[in-house]
Parts: C-alpha cells; structure tokens; sequence
C-alpha cells in the first residue's frame, strides 16, 4: 500500500512537471494586455512646423497626439539600427555600465488596420554587436510573429544562437527568459508602440495632476548622427517603473520599483518626422537605467520577401 501511495505521489509530481513544460514551451500563448486606447483625428490637419514645436513647450501629451495621428497616417512599417542600453532585473549594478547593444531592428503590422482595427504584429532584430547569452549562447536573433498559420511563429518568440546545441528556441512574449533579456517585451520594439507607451502614460499623469515635464530645447543629438530634435525632460514626482508589456498593469511592488525604477525620463522627438528617436530613463541616484537611440529610421520600407523569417532570421549580412 505504502508503494502504491509513492509509485501515485511520483507520478503526480511527473504529471505536474509535464504539465508545466507544456505549458511554458508547446502551449498557445496566453492572450497579451489590450493596447492603449488611442483614436486619430483624421479630419484635423497636422500642425505647421512651428506649432509643433509649441506644443512641444507647452503641452507634450498633445505633442503625442500629433506623433501617433502622423504615424498612423503616413507609416508603412519601420526599420532602424536600435542602438539600446539597460539595466534588466537590477543588473549590472552602478557604477558599472550596462553594455551597449546594436540591432537591426524590422517592425511590420504594429498599427492597427484602418478597416479591421486589427493587426498581426512582426518584429525581426538582428544583433550587429553587444548580444546577450541566453544558456551559455550569444542571441544573435530574434523574430516574432502573430500572423497566422505556417507564416507566424505561433505568437512565440524565436530565438537564434548560432553556436548552441539547438540554435533555435522558442518562448512566450512574457516568459521568465524573455524577460531576463530585456525591459520591454519584443512585441512593443517598433516606433508606434513606444510611443503609444509614453503618450499612455504621460496623459494619465496629466489627468492626474501629477506631469511635470520641462522643454530643454531643439537640439542635435550625436547617438542619432547629429538629428535635430525637441528635447522634453519628465521628473516623476514618485520612482516608478514600467510594465514589461504594453498596456500590462502598473507596477505598484516596492521592492521592484525600487530596483527598476526611474524618477526622470528624458525623450528626444525628431524635428522632421516627428518620431520619438531617443529616450532615457534615469534612477533616483543620477545613474543611467536605459537607453534608446533609432538610428536612420525608416517608416516607409521595402522589407524582403524573408525578413519576418526563420530563413531571413538565420541568414548573415
């Protein structure tokens, strides 16, 4: 009797695990956040150069307004070389810097289609230099895809060691390793969406009575090749932190917040294409969390027929 109550314990403990693998690796992912709630004014002409950058003195979620009704506008997709620093789950620790990482970075569906309001997001990075180990292996790509049937990849991330033993992978958006690698889930790499993010979360402070932003000025930025842009510093009246995905709940854990947070953001707006083409996020002691620069910024690309691709994704410059 004694062995049979093991033999079941056992086999429940097998089941359990099985059931864990399955769902981690070969499971449907779990449906993601809904998007940010944010609808044009197709009628309301764009404004004029110099009204823009009123704006973006005096009223940065209108300025944001202006950016995303532009993008969904005129955007066929976008490309860029991602040049990105972070800290992820609090490392490294200051004062050693995070490294830098170079990405090519190729975005497609991230807007919503005008007839459907759906859209089946792509996203293909390829690391030129800094990539991260994942299991002992570089990553020297990623590709992710919601479209359908054998074209997407099952919304799942793929991942391409090219040294590993198995030198693709595959996990959810969420997973604990997807997170490991980075601050923001790969579904929200493109221009859109980054900016939809800020825009989220600046108009609700401001309806909160809590945005504080500054105009530092119109300025060329070195990291992007010496584009011009308008400068907006955020203080954040409290440390926060944001959510690894797009419209994900807010972060209200102290102990996380106090490791990931930042208390001042500043972004960098193209003053020709309206783009948000560099951020930084700073932690209350003054050191640097992270770091976004899009280089050559594309939103009208011709993509080749294999890019959102495990062929495109493995193939070498």
């Amino acid at each position: 009797m004694a062995r049979l109550v093991t033999m079941t314990a056992a086999l429940a403990v097998f089941l359990a695990l099985g059931v864990g693998v399955y769902g981690r690796f070969f499971a449907a992912p779990p449906a993601p956040p809904a998007d940010p709630e944010f609808v044009a004014d197709a009628k309301t002409p764009l404004p004029a150069a110099d009204e823009f950058e009123h704006l973006a003195k005096t009223d940065s979620v209108a300025m944001y307004e202006k950016c995303l009704s532009r993008y969904l506008r005129d955007a066929k997709g976008f490309t860029a070389t991602l040049v990105k620093r972070e800290r992820v789950d609090g490392e490294p620790k200051p004062p050693k810097e995070p490294q830098e990482e170079v990405i090519q970075l190729a975005v497609r569906g991230d807007t919503p289609d005008p007839a459907t309001g759906t859209h089946f997001i792509e996203v293909a990075m390829k690391w030129e230099s800094g990539a991260k180990k994942a299991m002992g292996s570089e990553i020297r790509g990623t590709l992710y895809s919601e479209k359908p049937g054998a074209e997407g990849t099952g919304g799942k991330v793929v991942t391409f060691r090219p040294t590993a033993l198995m030198t693709t992978t595959s996990v959810r958006p969420a997973d604990p390793l997807a997170k490991s690698q980075s601050r923001y889930s790969i579904r929200d790499a493109g221009m859109y969406r980054g900016m939809l993010r800020t825009y989220d979360v600046w108009k609700h402070r401001k309806a909160a009575g809590t945005l504080k932003t500054e105009y530092v000025g119109k300025q060329a930025i070195p990291q992007i090749d010496g584009r011009v842009c308008y400068v907006i510093d955020r203080i954040c009246a409290t440390p926060e932190a944001d959510p690894f995905e797009l419209g994900g709940a807010p972060i209200t854990n102290p102990a996380i917040i106090a490791r990931d947070g930042h208390n001042r953001v500043r972004i960098m707006i193209d003053a020709e294409t309206w783009l948000q083409v560099g951020s930084e996020l700073y932690r209350p002691d003054g050191e640097l969390l992270a770091s976004y620069y899009f280089r050559n910024a594309n939103t009208n690309p011709t993509f080749p027929s294999d890019t959102f691709t495990l062929t495109g994704l493995k193939a070498k410059k």
